[in-house]
């Protein structure tokens, strides 16, 4: 009889203990890791692509009285008019540039230029790499699949005539970010939001050279791929 009353002592200050003593495991909130290009950007660059949106409506708004050149674009400076399967086929291209904003300065806030040349490039697996082969300004950089409608490029701004290959990160007053989505059978745009404290894009429209005026293809890759990938 003892022994059963010993036990049942023992069983009730054994729950006692379970119910005040024991800590709570504190639930722990999930933390999504960033991965791919995301882990090399800048906040301030990261900011630019998630503000894209809202810098096309400004860009527009500010270039409200070239309203008849704007529609003249067509596709092209329209904000949602990109489409499925954006990755451009490898090769030459021209592009052409559309400056849409506000700049400092006298600037009108909308400007068309004459076509140059670009190239893209297909290296290991499957990644590209975008070059601006002619005219004063020249984007480069490789191009980061994101999502069904967009690729993410992270480059720098070239420098004319030098045979280095800056890429993001190399020197971070060049460093451009900006998305290359399709816009049309044949018709591509690249689309880089403006450093600095003027609002506006630099839109770049990308159709195929065609067949019997594309370029040898070139060989190899910048050296520094490894620190975007």
């Amino acid at each position: 009889m003892q022994r059963l009353v010993f036990l049942a002592v023992l069983a009730t200050l054994t729950a006692c203990v379970d119910r005040t003593n024991v800590a709570l495991v504190p639930e722990v909130p999930t933390v999504e890791l960033e991965t791919g290009w995301r882990t090399i950007l800048t906040s301030e660059d990261s900011q630019r692509l998630s503000q894209l949106p809202e810098t096309w409506k400004s860009a527009l708004a500010s270039s409200r009285r070239y309203q008849k050149q704007i529609l003249s674009e067509g596709d092209l400076l329209v904000a949602n008019a990109a489409r499925a399967h954006p990755a451009p086929s490898p090769g030459s291209y021209h592009c052409r540039l559309v400056k849409l904003g506000a700049p400092v300065g006298k600037e009108p806030p909308f400007r068309a230029f004459s076509e140059f040349f670009c190239y893209i490039r297909g290296d290991v697996g499957s990644s590209l790499f975008f070059a601006k082969q002619t005219g004063t300004e020249r984007p480069g950089g490789w191009l980061h699949a994101d999502g069904d409608r967009q690729l993410v490029l992270t480059g720098a701004k070239q420098r004319p005539g030098s045979d280095t290959q800056l890429t993001y990160g190399s020197e971070p007053e060049r460093d451009l970010v900006g998305v290359v989505e399709r816009i049309g059978p044949f018709r591509w745009r690249l689309v880089l939001p403006w450093r600095g404290t003027s609002v506006g894009l630099d839109i770049y429209e990308l159709t195929p050279v065609p067949l019997e005026q594309q370029a040898t293809e070139p060989k190899g890759a910048p050296a520094d791929q490894a620190s975007e990938r």
